[in-house]
């Protein structure tokens, strides 16, 4: 299974969710290893939030799911011989329905507008790094942007990232994969950084307060004694889970 086919499929099964969806982003990682992630972010007319579709069924494990599948197709639920094993995947191909491969979650208006507004910055700035053929830890990464007049960046993910507000976005949309393909979009500190800056400029949007302002100005003046406790309540608390992560990261630097 190369990669070129596994990433046609992918793409075509993500884009069949949402037709009428318009493309920002697409980001494919793929390592020596046969690892890959599949990465789609798109918007709904209309909607100011947008969509991340995401899949990390990689050519490794979808290999195995093609010949398990002609495994089926030549025996039957006995196990004994009734067939030939299929001589070629492109028709396991046809048949394997690559939706059920794919997950999609929601991004909010302030992050979308972030990852727009640095696309539109990007735009018209294409970059090729070398890739090289011997390498055997590392990934190659493949971005394309359909935002403006549209950029496309492949690299190694060993190389500087050609964009550090690129590898920031990346390391947000990661936060969303696992294993592997996370650890790959997220080991710039660099990128750490700037995704941390980002975080901290829109903290209004992001988070919310786990006791109402109100409720906090109200016990402020009522009583100064145990200063510590009362600061530790006004930390904001994360509105989706998948955050956790990048403020446990953030806390470690």
């Amino acid at each position: 299974m190369d990669a070129n086919r596994y990433f046609d499929a992918m793409h075509n099964a993500m884009s069949a969710q949402h037709p009428g969806a318009q493309l920002l982003l697409t980001v494919k990682l793929q390592d020596t290893c046969g690892n890959d992630a599949c990465l789609e972010l798109k918007q709904l007319p209309g909607e100011s939030t947008s969509i991340l579709c995401y899949s990390t069924m990689g050519r490794r494990c979808l290999s195995f799911q093609l010949f398990r599948k002609g495994w089926q197709l030549c025996h039957n639920a006995d196990g004994q011989l009734v067939g030939r094993f299929p001589a070629s995947a492109n028709g396991l191909i046809d048949e394997t329905d690559f939706r059920a491969y794919c997950r999609e979650d929601r991004l909010d208006l302030a992050r979308t507008q972030r990852i727009l507004s640095e696309l539109q910055q990007c735009a018209g700035v294409n970059y090729r790094g070398r890739i090289p053929q011997d390498a055997r830890t590392g990934a190659q990464i493949t971005v394309e942007s359909f935002v403006g007049t549209g950029a496309r960046w492949t690299y190694w993910s060993q190389d500087a990232a050609p964009s550090l507000p690129l590898a920031a976005i990346l390391y947000w949309l990661a936060d969303f994969l696992a294993g592997a393909e996370r650890r790959t979009l997220q080991a710039d500190p660099q990128a750490a950084r700037l995704a941390a800056q980002w975080l901290a400029g829109d903290t209004a949007v992001f988070f919310h307060p786990t006791v109402p302002l109100t409720a906090m100005n109200a016990a402020a003046s009522a009583s100064t004694s145990a200063p510590a406790r009362r600061s530790r309540s006004a930390v904001p608390a994360a509105r989706n889970k998948s955050w956790q992560s990048i403020m446990a990261v953030m806390a470690s630097m």
